[in-house]
């Protein structure tokens, strides 16, 4: 590489090498000031010439601000964020957005979403500012036996950025809409013997450096070690000019662009389009290292907006300079006074002469001995004399004190004032203080405080939630222009992460959600990001086992039963994922879930999905069957009806008919009986008539004398035979 530089590269370099100062220069207390949180927390709480003058007494280091810190930043790692994709106009669809959700929480998993994230809180809690990048990667690198068509195939993934201070973004980028950011500096100092391997022939010393372009950057070249850049930066440039028209004869309004302006329309509103590129080029303080083809510009990244994602931390602005800081800023004096105090008690309590016993030579005459160990045996009591050998009197022995009470219950008192400010400042809540014992009377009030610690810090949580929608902002600007091949299998992920995943082909007839089979390819519709990130994924198991044991309560034994594996599941404790499987083994086979797809031969797995094909095509079949069937059985219901009703009303009229008959053969036949009656009461009268006349006729021939016998034929009297029927 030649040392001179062209023009073009020359005025690019410039212009790279004047915006990083000005991001250094704006940056410069802040960097000083979160390199001292930065030591603070690796235990360096001491001032370096304080700990000087205090020579041989101690100087201790009681770390409070460690434990406020890791609570704060394992809060954010046990929680569960997410983006969620949401179409946005007419032109995107609810499955296009499924197929976006499941590809980055697939990009999310496979992409080490999660140690960038949490490597960038970390960093925001600690100084107020973190830093993670989205980066493009071949997907088959180094695979010899990847397939041709896949060999340029890319993925996106995530990469932690572990030092915040090499770090140099845009000073007038709004804090809030880091879209707007112009450029952006991610710094490395690489040893000159590797900077001699990677860039052969490249500017390796600020001499050199110098010549070439007459700029001294020490900076850039530190002893034995080059810096280099990746440096980020927008190129904005003038697009065409656009009308927004309106119509004379209907009215409607609508957009052309200015040269191809039609007749008869009314111009509203002219507008000049920019064209928003991101660019992308490895610098030193001296060369362009890797850019376009010409070394004068930097290559074109393929998204619109710069893939680096800030988390910022608690932020202020005084006198137009804005101020950036972590839990540790507030919390250093507080610690430095805790360390001192706790230094000074250890020095005046370990450090100084023990108490010594002072007594006349006379008293302890012929006891010394015991006196010498009565600082390490447990005599029941020291004996002393006391008179003199001429009779006088001894004064008792006394304890001489060699420290003073008042300044070791003065250290005390400070200590437990430090301990509180810190507390304060660092908004953490001890539940294990033994100074709120009898002050939290229950397990509500300790949760109560800890929900307050949790309040006091939202602010960290709510930045970090705008960092991810500032990420997905960036995934699904990059996504239509990375997964782009025909035929790429995309691996989809579910929300959960023990949910199986499912496959889209570009291309190629994709199962959507509704059960609708679509030929997938990136759509035109603009789509947008929801953000959750919400309680821990432990918090949120244990309330939805809360809610699920309560509901279970009221729903019928069956379904109660089908919610058993999945209730006990969210239990935290020992055995219950053994005790959740037993549960679910017991449920009807349609009830179990999904079973483990990860044990089934791949072979296995395509005839399952051939038959699953199958079984759909002959379900639908079923189902058009089915409709015909009950469409046939309601038309024939009808026609039974129909018969039904028919002959009953035939019935009907048959039976009036009959009935109407039936009633004029009884008017007839109550007629002929009336008739007959008559009748006949005529002849019972004539009959009785004719009887008693008989009868009379016979009383009167009892009267009467018997006739003489004749030789004639017998005549009739009272011995001869019966000359007819009696009368009645």
């Amino acid at each position: 590489m030649s040392p001179i530089m062209n023009e073009r590269s020359r005025e690019f370099l410039n212009t790279a090498l004047d915006r990083w100062r000005s991001a250094d220069t704006a940056e410069s207390v802040q960097r000083e000031e979160g390199e001292k949180d930065l030591r603070f927390l690796n235990l360096e709480q001491w001032d370096p010439q304080d700990e000087r003058d205090r020579g041989d007494r101690p100087t201790l280091v009681i770390d409070q601000i460690g434990e406020p810190f890791r609570q704060l930043i394992g809060r954010q790692r046990s929680a569960k964020p997410s983006l969620l994709t949401v179409p946005v106009d007419s032109g995107a669809d609810i499955d296009t957005a499924d197929v976006y959700q499941g590809l980055i929480r697939h990009i999310e998993n496979k992409g080490h979403a999660k140690s960038a994230r949490d490597e960038a809180f970390k960093s925001a809690v600690a100084v107020g500012f973190g830093y993670y990048r989205i980066v493009t990667e071949y997907e088959n690198e180094g695979d010899r036996n990847a397939p041709e068509d896949s060999l340029f195939d890319q993925s996106i993934r995530y990469q932690p950025i572990e030092n915040s201070m090499s770090v140099f973004r845009d000073p007038a980028c709004p804090l809030h809409e880091p879209e707007k950011c112009r450029f952006v500096f991610i710094v490395e100092d690489i040893p000159k013997s590797e900077f001699e391997r990677r860039y052969p022939g490249a500017i390796s010393t600020s001499e050199a450096a110098f010549q070439s372009t007459g700029l001294t950057m020490p900076e850039w070249y530190p002893e034995h070690s080059v810096r280099i850049a990746d440096y980020f930066y927008v190129d904005v440039t003038e697009g065409p000019e656009v009308l927004l028209v309106r119509d004379s004869a209907s009215g409607q309004e609508y957009t052309v662009p200015a040269d191809r302006l039609p007749e008869g329309v009314e111009v509203i509103q002219r507008r000049r389009l920019q064209q928003r590129t991101v660019k992308l080029a490895k610098i030193s303080g001296a060369e362009i290292l890797e850019g376009n083809k010409n070394k004068t510009a930097g290559r074109d990244w393929p998204g619109r907006y710069i893939p680096v994602v800030p988390i910022f931390g608690e932020s202020l602005v005084v006198e137009g300079k804005r101020t950036l800081r972590g839990i540790v800023r507030a919390a250093r004096d507080p610690q430095r006074m805790y360390n001192y105090q706790n230094s000074e008690l250890v020095y005046e309590l370990a450090l100084s002469p023990k108490s010594k016993v002072l007594a006349p030579v006379e008293a302890i005459e012929g006891l010394e001995e015991m006196w010498q160990r009565a600082a390490r045996d447990p005599f029941p009591a020291l004996l002393t004399k006391a008179f003199d050998a001429e009779g006088r009197p001894l004064p008792a022995p006394t304890v001489a004190q060699f420290t003073d009470p008042n300044k070791i219950q003065a250290l005390v008192v400070a200590i437990n004032q430090h301990k509180s400010d810190l507390r304060t400042t660092t908004g953490w809540y001890d539940a294990t203080d033994p100074n709120r014992r009898g002050a939290d009377q229950s397990g509500k009030a300790i949760l109560a405080r800890k929900e307050s610690q949790a309040e006091g810090n939202t602010n960290y949580h709510e930045n970090f939630g705008e960092a991810l929608t500032y990420e997905g902002l960036i995934l699904l600007d990059l996504i239509p222009k990375i997964y782009t091949r025909p035929g790429r299998v995309l691996r989809l992920a579910g929300l959960e992460d023990d949910r199986d995943s499912t496959m889209a082909t570009m291309g190629q007839p994709y199962q959507g959600e509704n059960g609708v089979q679509r030929i997938y390819e990136w759509g035109a519709g603009q789509y947008d990001v929801a953000v959750t990130v919400g309680a821990s994924y432990t918090t949120r198991r244990q309330e939805a086992a809360a809610w699920q044991f309560d509901l279970m309560k009221v729903l019928p034994p069956e379904m109660a039963a089908a919610m058993a594996p999945i209730a006990v599941k969210n239990i935290d404790g020992p055995g219950v994922q053994e005790i959740s499987k037993r549960l679910n083994q017991t449920l009807p086979p349609q009830l179990q879930g999904d079973k483990d797809q990860d044990q089934i031969p791949p072979q296995v797995k395509q005839q399952l999905q051939q038959a699953d094909q199958m079984i759909q095509q002959l379900t639908g079949r079923l189902k058009e069957l089915d409709q015909k069937i009950e469409m046939d059985e309601v038309k024939a219901q009808k026609d039974l009806v129909r018969t039904r009703e028919s002959d009953e009303t035939k019935e009907r009229i048959a039976r009036i008919q009959a009935e109407a008959t039936i009633t004029g053969t009884r008017t007839d036949l109550i007629k002929e009986l009336l008739k007959i009656d008559a009748e006949g009461s005529k002849l019972l009268a004539q009959e009785e008539t004719k009887r008693l006349l008989k009868l009379a006729d016979l009383e009167v021939a009892s009267q009467m004398p018997p006739p003489k016998q004749t030789t004639g034929p017998p005549t009739s009297g009272p011995g001869g035979p019966p000359q007819g029927p009696p009368i009645r």
